[in-house]
């Protein structure tokens, strides 16, 4: 099916592609000049959307392409699901992901309250995000103390090796079947391959769909707070999320005089104005 997502103006659509595009797995996501597609499973979204699940149910890999048309203010959505009743679920989710329908006036005004001039600001600055808080945090846990391309590389080795074995399942592995599989062979210091392991079976057990649930990842070995917060601010957007132990970030405010407390409750957009001058 084809349907619509508005998207509010001004939108910077090139560093919402940058980011998409330096994270994406083969197989599983592609990014062009326009269009950011991905293979999911549409069950995460059947308990919002009142669907019942049955146990050990599989359903093949769901898809959509999301194409900017910057003319028309829009993403021309080609959605394939098995499903149409969980469709509002899977758009909103599209929305999330693409930071779509922000306020830019107020998160400009609050850039500029932190302490950031008019020069300073990127036009339409958006917070792109993970598809889903499972995958920000396997993410998150695979990319400790490597670079965004290396934890990629890992990604893309390890993805395909678990879905070579049923061609209808091309989506980001789930907590299942991370949390008994074997990481020994992941290039990686052995408890960082137990803290996968672990936290999955901890997903898969409590599904990390809100705050409190996220918080709850600190108790697991291996898992500190710039973890927690890097999966509420990309996998679940929160707007609120000042990650002051990131190197990056650390680094770029000895540039700036900022006072980031006076930007809440949208931290989370200091952070990336922070990371895209470091980026530029």
């Amino acid at each position: 099916m084809m349907t619509f997502l508005s998207v509010t103006q001004p939108y910077n659509w090139s560093m919402v592609r940058a980011f998409l595009t330096r994270r994406a797995m083969s197989g599983v996501e592609e990014c062009g000049k326009y269009h950011y597609a991905r293979y999911f499973d549409e069950t995460d979204f059947y308990l919002e959307s009142g669907l019942n699940i049955t146990p050990n149910e599989v359903v093949p890999s769901s898809w959509f392409c999301a194409t900017y048309e910057p003319e028309a203010q829009r993403f021309a959505i080609q959605l394939s699901l098995h499903n149409i009743a969980c469709k509002d679920a899977v758009m909103a989710n599209i929305a999330r992901v693409l930071d779509a329908q922000q306020m830019p006036d107020v998160i400009a005004q609050a850039l500029s309250d932190a302490g950031f001039t008019q020069a300073q600001m990127t036009p339409g600055l958006r917070l792109p995000a993970t598809w889903s808080p499972f995958e920000a945090l396997i993410r998150s846990i695979v990319g400790q103390q490597i670079s965004v391309n290396g934890a990629v590389k890992i990604l893309n080795q390890w993805t395909a090796s678990l879905l070579e074995d049923d061609s209808e399942c091309r989506h980001f592995p789930t907590a299942a079947k991370i949390a008994h599989c074997d990481t020994s062979q992941l290039p990686m210091p052995k408890a960082r391959q137990a803290t996968l392991n672990a936290a999955s079976i901890v997903a898969q057990s409590k599904p990390l769909s809100d705050a409190d649930s996220i918080q709850e990842l600190i108790n697991i070995k291996g898992i500190g707070p710039w973890t927690v917060n890097y999966v509420l601010m990309r996998g679940i957007s929160h707007p609120d999320i000042f990650l002051d132990n990131d190197l990056v970030v650390k680094n770029q405010l000895a540039r700036f005089n900022l006072s980031p407390q006076k930007a809440k409750p949208w931290r989370s957009y200091v952070c990336i104005q922070l990371w895209e001058h470091a980026n530029t």
